[in-house]
């Protein structure tokens, strides 16, 4: 039986959390006389029934159970004899580390990681003497001024202070760790260091220190710089130091490895760096099985010297700049070879047709390298492959019958997009019972759709020559299915009405094909679907009302189809996250219904090509994304874990064709920086809302080809992020706006065929336009149009008037002169005739007239003026 006192202070300690999955449902009420140390997590001591283990990590083998706390109660103070504590995956609320926790002097073992605790760590932790395991990683925690404390945990033999705040500490930080005496893991990732220079890694010497040191992780800081003393580290086997800012050959960094740790180095980590140069011998490093040298700037080829490595396990080489052949004789002793990474190089891996390698591979990433034109025999060898991804290797081959109809039973991945396969392809059989992803996209396979594995999680078949119907992918497993992309073939037929076997279906891509008819009602059934692409194919009818049931949808594209009936309301009643809206190309009437203000989050609304009537909401300003900065990000993740490593990543990427500035733009990654409104092409009526220059961040505008009358809105200019403003061929009158010359980014306008008065306003943008953007407006004037405002004109008149009077003035005086030299009578009849005969010479003759009776005018006034003002001053 337990303690009575210690039975109580775990009944507190339970009051204090809350335990939404009964993970304390066995802890006993305070009226009942039960045994604690029967109780879920609490371990006692046989012989005297002390507490000595409390296990409630939220990491179970039926799931994750999280407790939550406002705090870690002080309870479990009254637990003198607790040994072992561990609290990690747990929540409290962002709570410090309690500082009685160091009043706990048995503990051994201490587990508070992934907890959500914050603030700084108490010191009082050093009085913890008998700790061997201390794990505080991945909080929101930070050491104030020094890890003095840490120094006295000399039993110490297990640290992990991962995304612990070190920024404030001394730069001596790795020394202090490097003399605890049994230390044999240290692990510090994130941690956010002062920058290591080589006069602090001086400190850091391991000759003169007797810790059995075997695991250091020092991932994610700011390192520059590998000390030669960690070579010096006899005991070392694994070592991690990617994604830091290493920026050094790869020889130099190895030559400081190369000290005792050569022998005992077992897993060396430098990836995510800016490690140069080519490879080392790695003969001088026997023991290896891992290498990780993925995402630097190595160049060169693999060495031959890495087929020593007999106990090579694991080859990461990716991301890099190598190139050159590589032989089957790279690999002849590799017998142990279980993950190859060679993707996003410049290799070609030429290997004899009949070649069987020595090996078994787990996983095999080989995209971008060169394993073509023929498909690769050796693969078919591999049986124990989860993992296979030789996409875009160059390929040009029909894929074996008899491999894809007996993949290996462990598959979990199979990846053979962007290549040039062609045929047919057989029924696809795989034996592994916890879902496979296939992706065949972007090839020339042709044929009707094969049966597959009815436990696939996704399927990828976009862009190739796939025909006929898709009723046979009903025999899918839907309690895995995620992902369905069958994109841009020429599948055809009414949609099976089977969707409602796909629970987790998060992604249905269908664009493209020639599918008609109904949409099935049981696409309502996909409660998480968040990506739904009908666009581009022949369905016609009335938009299921199912449909409302999918609240999770975020991309909605049924574009350029046959749809018909009112846009419904239950859009924006039932898709409150809808980001892109594009129901363009169809055949809706009605007007645009008020609930689709409801949609806060929308950045894309397409509705161009129908026959919408009505007019437009004022309630558009309510598109508030329409008006913030900010890019969402439209790509969805799908991850497949292996053991406890992320090994597969899909990224699916939602493009989306727009016709802008009168060309087609396909967007894709770019497109959550796009907040569109197109109504084009309807017959929209009355007023432009001024509502809409509230949208501040609008890059596209399109509502032309409709009957919209009124004035363009005055404060039109506040949309200071449009690229493409369209409101031709509608019924605008009045000014073009002022502020429409602060549109600066301004590359397309369109306000052609209108009734548009007055002057275009002056503005750069403005008039480097095309002329043709503003015809059919009959009373517009200015440029670019060449026809000019009644103001301008009168005054370019004038100027052009005095500027040939002056011309002819002169003319005029040169024959005046000449006719003087002749005699009076010559004179005068060969000026008189020439005044008779030229209109514009008479017009200058009499203005000199005038010219002159103006000059003697002005001149007898100022001299009797002078002479008024003389005869005052002496009169």
């Amino acid at each position: 039986m337990c303690i009575e006192r210690e039975r109580q202070a775990l009944l507190e300690f339970k009051k204090g959390l809350v335990d939404h999955n009964g993970r304390l449902s066995s802890w006993g009420s305070e009226n009942e006389k039960e045994n604690c140390c029967n109780w879920e997590g609490v371990h006692c001591s046989n012989q005297t029934g002390r507490v000595l283990e409390l296990h409630l990590n939220a990491y179970q083998i039926d799931g994750f159970q999280r407790l939550q706390g406002m705090n870690i109660s002080p309870s479990l103070l009254e637990l003198h004899h607790l040994t072992f504590l561990d609290l990690s995956g747990n929540d409290f609320n962002e709570s410090p580390i309690p500082k009685f926790i160091g009043s706990l002097s048995n503990l051994k073992y201490l587990d508070l990681s992934w907890a959500n605790l914050s603030g700084p760590v108490p010191h009082q932790l050093e009085n913890l003497s008998h700790l061997q395991y201390l794990n505080l990683g991945w909080n929101d925690l930070k050491i104030i001024e020094n890890l003095e404390w840490l120094s006295r945990l000399s039993s110490i033999e297990y640290l992990d202070l991962s995304s612990t705040n070190l920024s404030n500490v001394a730069n001596d930080w790795l020394e202090v760790v490097s003399h605890l005496p049994n230390l044999t893991s240290l692990r510090m990732l994130w941690c956010d260091p002062p920058p290591m220079s080589l006069s602090a890694f001086s400190y850091f010497n391991y000759s003169k220190s007797f810790a059995p040191l075997e695991i250091l992780d020092l991932c994610h800081n700011q390192l520059v710089h590998i000390p030669k003393s960690f070579g010096d580290i006899c005991t070392l086997r694994e070592l991690y130091l990617s994604s830091n800012n290493l920026n050094v050959q790869l020889v130099e960094l190895m030559n400081n490895l190369s000290g005792c740790a050569k022998n005992s180095l077992e897993v060396l980590d430098l990836s995510l760096n800016q490690i140069t140069g080519s490879f080392p011998n790695f003969a001088i490093f026997p023991s290896l099985k891992d290498i990780h040298l993925s995402h630097n700037k190595l160049n060169g080829t693999l060495p031959k010297s890495i087929g020593n490595l007999y106990k090579l396990e694991v080859l990461n080489v990716s991301s890099n700049f190598l190139q050159g052949v590589i032989s089957e004789s790279l690999f002849s002793n590799l017998s142990k070879l279980q993950s190859l990474f060679l993707f996003n190089n410049s290799l070609s891996l030429e290997f004899s047709f009949d070649w069987v390698p020595p090996f078994q591979l787990d996983v095999m990433y080989l995209t971008s390298c060169n394993l073509g034109p023929r498909f690769p025999n050796w693969i078919r060898t591999q049986r124990k492959l989860s993992f296979l991804d030789i996409s875009d290797a160059n390929i040009s081959d029909t894929i074996p019958d008899e491999w894809l109809e007996d993949l290996p039973p462990t598959i979990r991945v199979l990846n053979l997009s962007s290549n040039q396969i062609h045929g047919r392809l057989p029924n696809v059989s795989a034996k592994r019972l916890n879902g496979l992803a296939i992706d065949l996209s972007a090839n020339r396979i042709e044929g009707p759709l094969p049966l597959f594995p009815s436990n696939l999680t996704i399927l990828k078949l976009s862009k190739n020559r796939f025909s006929g119907s898709i009723s046979s992918l009903c025999k899918i497993n839907g309690q895995l299915l995620t992902l369905l992309d069958l994109s841009h073939n020429i599948l055809s037929g009414r949609l099976p009405n089977c969707f409602m076997h796909w629970h987790k279906l998060i992604i249905l891509d269908l664009a493209g094909n020639n599918f008609f008819g109904e949409v099935p009602s049981s696409l309502g059934s996909l409660s998480q679907l968040q990506t739904l692409c009908l666009n581009d194919n022949n369905f016609s009818g009335h938009l299921p009302s199912s449909l409302r049931n999918c609240s999770s949808l975020t991309i909605m594209d049924l574009g350029n189809n046959e749809f018909s009936g009112k846009v419904p309301a239950w859009i924006g009643e039932g898709l409150p996250r809808l980001i892109f809206l594009l129901l363009g190309s169809n055949k809706f009437y009605g007007s645009i219904p008020l609930h689709l203000c409801w949609l806060k989050h929308l950045q894309i609304l397409d509705l161009c090509l129908n026959d919408i009537s009505g007019t437009v909401p004022q309630c558009i300003n309510n598109f508030t994304a329409m008006a913030q900065k900010g890019k969402f990000s439209i790509d969805i993740v799908v991850t497949i874990i292996h053991g406890n490593n992320l090994v597969y990543l899909h990224k699916y990427v939602y493009s989306a064709l727009f016709v802008l500035k009168r060309k087609e733009y396909v967007y894709s990654n770019n497109l959550g920086l796009l907040k569109i409104i197109n109504l084009s092409s309807n017959k929209l009526s009355g007023k432009l809302p001024s509502e809409i220059s509230g949208l501040l961040e609008l890059v596209v505008l399109n509502v032309s080809r409709n009957y919209l009358i009124g004035e363009i809105p005055q404060m039109i200019g506040q949309l200071k992020q449009l690229e493409s403003l369209d409101l031709s061929r509608n019924q605008f009158s009045g000014e073009i706006p002022f502020s429409m010359s602060d549109l600066n980014f301004l590359s397309h306008l369109d306000l052609s065929y209108n009734n548009l008065s007055g002057k275009i306003p002056s503005s750069t943008q403005l008039q480097s336009l095309n002329a043709n953007d503003f015809i059919g407006n009959t009373a517009l004037c200015g440029p670019p149009l060449e026809q000019k405002c009644p103001g301008e004109e009168t005054s370019n008149q004038s100027k052009t008037t005095i500027k040939d009077n002056g011309e002819n003035g002169n003319e005029f005086r040169k024959w005046f002169y000449f006719g003087m030299e002749f005699g009076f009578p010559l004179g005068f009849w060969s000026v008189s005739c020439s005044l008779l005969l030229k209109r514009s010479w008479r017009h200058a003759y009499f203005l000199l007239l005038d010219n002159t009776k103006d000059w003697l005018y002005v001149t007898m006034t100022v001299n009797m003026t002078r002479l008024w003002r003389k005869f005052q001053r002496h009169g």
